[in-house]
């Protein structure tokens, strides 16, 4: 964000199928770059160059190893140090539990097998992979998928509330992913607060809705 480190930082984490050059990514960096944070777009994987990890090679394990690794290399360099994981990255926090100063859920996916594996996932013909039917057909590793079907409610509920650190649930009002960000929320038994964008869709590409999800992320009292 400048020539030298802010005091504060915010990772982003994105979703399933993701990039962090998508456009909520690529508004946040902007928009909290303008507020004086340093900001750190996390690749869970880049299919751009052979040498990288590609998505049916990850999992949500991976994922979040690779946030922890991210999360251990840069806190020494600020006092305060902020994650906001959108959809699948939102699941990855609960995976992680990393140990920062606060975290923001963006429309996370949080009981992903009914609302987003049962339907859409199908074994390939050589049964080396699944395919993932949505607005684009992602080749997803059966280890994926075997973890999102074993994760049941009590198992995800388990794994967050070992977050001790304050937690902030950010929905979107046209999503379905509704019932998993409520879920999620009462999961939560650290000191926390839940908010939604109006007229938002799960990417927040409506109208000016990216806007209204990251001044909620600004205006919170943990996040300053």
């Amino acid at each position: 964000a400048a020539d030298h480190p802010s005091s504060k930082a915010v990772i982003l984490a994105h979703g399933m199928g993701g990039r962090p050059d998508e456009y909520i990514h690529l508004i946040a960096r902007d928009y909290f770059n303008a507020c004086g944070y340093d900001v750190y777009r996390i690749a869970f994987y880049w299919g751009d160059c052979p040498e990288n990890r590609i998505l049916h090679e990850t999992t949500l394990q991976i994922h979040a190893d690779d946030l922890n690794e991210l999360v251990n290399y840069i806190k020494p360099i600020h006092q305060k140090t902020f994650i906001c994981g959108h959809s699948y990255g939102g699941l990855t926090l609960v995976f992680a539990n990393p140990q920062v100063t606060a975290l923001s859920f963006w429309d996370p996916s949080y009981q992903p097998w009914e609302r987003f594996w049962k339907e859409s996932a199908i074994l390939s013909d050589d049964k080396k992979y699944y395919h993932l039917r949505g607005k684009m057909l992602m080749t997803i590793g059966i280890p994926m998928v075997k973890e999102a079907e074993a994760l049941s409610r009590d198992s995800a509920k388990n794994k967050i509330q070992k977050i001790k650190i304050p937690s902030q649930v950010i929905g979107a009002e046209k999503t379905i992913l509704r019932p998993d960000t409520k879920m999620l929320f009462e999961d939560l038994t650290t000191k926390k607060e839940y908010l939604e964008v109006r007229g938002a869709g799960h990417c927040f590409t409506e109208g000016k809705t990216v806007y209204d999800l990251l001044e909620k992320f600004s205006n919170s009292k943990e996040n300053t």
